[in-house]
């Protein structure tokens, strides 16, 4: 038992044959346990059976615990901060040792080797690398007989854990060291949304909010370089830019990578993470993405009433691109936020982190 006790740091441990005396002194009403977990719930009906009576609750206990996950105590954070700073050095290190005729489990494979060098020996989940178009498929697996395109940006969403506790960092950079112009216009985009995301956090700021600003800084960027055509507040009330940008603007992170929220937190639209403010203590992602996917444009290029939207010889100068996303894992601080990821993201930053270096693997 004191094994036990030291292990789970716990207050009391009880064998199943002492749980009867101790409902017994305790006198309870109700019993809270875990729902569909039918070996507790049985246990407890057959006491409650006997001379003791109390109603068995099999919801609010995971409510409650949800509840407790979704704030952090600090060496919550400083457990993640230490996964995001390993992982943070293995997205460098990627960057520099990325060739053209790599593969893209080749990169995955070096991303959990670098990241066992920092100390960082379990992910949080299977690495995502994609490139070339493949960068507009969320989730995409990389394969061992996928091979890097010359010219293609590569998009690497990774990130280690420490102690169960997980980062998510994606990084997306040219596989020969310089943005292409077209490419440069499409990871300024990205990134001017989560820099504008960013400045907004701090307690008190609804999620929901800051996807739809978000989704409002790509329209009107979409706009400004011909691809969109029309009134921009038209554009976002069609939910045309989600042709564009097709998943949410983050979610909680924790000991699960979208970690719990708790369903009461939730928003009624299933894009929104949280449908209540930010509060201090919180650890989310900020992941932006602007991606070109032939399957998905063109859905919306055909669809009745919205080929005006589109300018179709601007768009096809851009689909090469495949995709870009760009996620930082942060916390939301007192006044504002800390930023975990030290990944670098700037477009000089990358041009000149890949340029200095000459792969050895």
């Amino acid at each position: 038992m004191t094994e036990l006790l030291e292990r789970y740091d716990v207050d009391e441990i009880l064998a199943e044959s002492e749980i009867s005396q101790l409902l017994a002194k305790l006198n309870p009403t109700t019993v809270y346990v875990l729902k569909n977990k039918t070996q507790y719930i049985n246990a407890f009906n057959l006491i409650s059976s006997g001379n003791l009576r109390f109603d068995i609750d099999n919801q609010q206990l995971l409510r409650a615990m949800d509840e407790a996950r979704l704030t952090k105590f600090q060496w919550e954070i400083e457990m993640i901060r230490q996964a995001a700073q390993g992982s943070s050095e293995a997205h460098v290190a990627l960057m520099k040792q990325c060739q053209p005729g790599m593969t893209e489990a080749h990169l995955a494979a070096l991303f959990r080797w670098s990241c066992a060098l920092n100390g960082i020996y379990k992910q949080a989940y299977l690495p995502i690398v994609a490139s070339g178009p493949r960068a507009s498929i969320l989730h995409h697996a990389p394969r061992y007989d996928q091979h890097i395109p010359t010219n293609s940006l590569v998009l690497v969403d990774a990130g280690g854990e420490k102690l169960c506790y997980g980062s998510d960092i994606t990084r997306t950079f040219p596989v020969q060291g310089v943005f292409s112009t077209e490419a440069r216009v499409v990871y300024s985009i990205v990134l001017k949304m989560q820099k504008v995301v960013l400045s907004r956090l701090k307690p008190g700021v609804y999620w929901e909010d800051m996807q739809q600003l978000a989704i409002e800084v790509l329209c009107k960027e979409l706009v400004r370089i011909g691809i969109l055509v029309g009134d921009i507040n038209l554009l976002i009330e069609q939910n045309v830019p989600c042709a564009f940008y097709y998943h949410g603007l983050g979610h909680t992170l924790g000991l699960d990578v979208h970690d719990v929220g708790g369903k009461d937190t939730l928003s009624d639209n299933p894009q929104f993470l949280l449908g209540r403010p930010l509060e201090t203590n919180m650890v989310l992602t900020v992941e932006p993405g602007l991606y070109f996917n032939d399957s998905m444009l063109s859905i919306w290029t055909e669809y009745p009433g919205y080929q005006d939207f589109f300018n179709m010889d601007v768009l096809d100068q851009y689909r090469s691109i495949g995709g870009v996303r760009i996620e930082d894992t942060v916390v939301i601080t007192q006044d504002g936020y800390e930023n975990l990821t030290k990944a670098p993201k700037e477009i000089d930053e990358i041009e000149a982190i890949m340029k200095k270096y000459t792969p050895t693997c």
